[in-house]
């Protein structure tokens, strides 16, 4: 779907919003997974550390920093093409961007 719409997007600049929103949706269901598998590995020692601690130390050393340093969809694009794929610019990008105009939804 969002392939479609950024296909038929008007400007490059609506084409890279569309694709910023649809790399921030998947970054977010892959924090939805890691934060599931805290849940489920931490149970048995009653959450004794914190996600961002569980990142830390299990996460990060799984390599998930680097996936979602390099996110994308390769089935369109080469990932190492756009800026979008790192984490970093994605976060920056998110900062700039406009508030929702009447009509629209969060």
């Amino acid at each position: 779907m969002w392939e479609l719409q950024i296909k038929s997007a008007k400007t490059e600049l609506e084409a890279e919003e569309l694709l910023l929103r649809s790399l921030q949706y998947l970054e977010r269901y892959i924090y939805l997974i890691l934060f599931n598998a805290y849940l489920h590995l931490e149970k048995k020692d009653s959450w004794g550390r914190s996600f961002t601690q569980w990142m830390e130390q299990v996460a990060a050393r799984a390599g998930v920093y680097r996936i979602l340093d390099r996110l994308g969809f390769s089935e369109f694009e080469n990932p190492r093409d756009t800026d979008l794929a790192r984490l970093r610019h994605r976060w920056q990008r998110q900062e700039v961007r406009q508030l929702p105009v009447r009509g629209q939804f969060i």
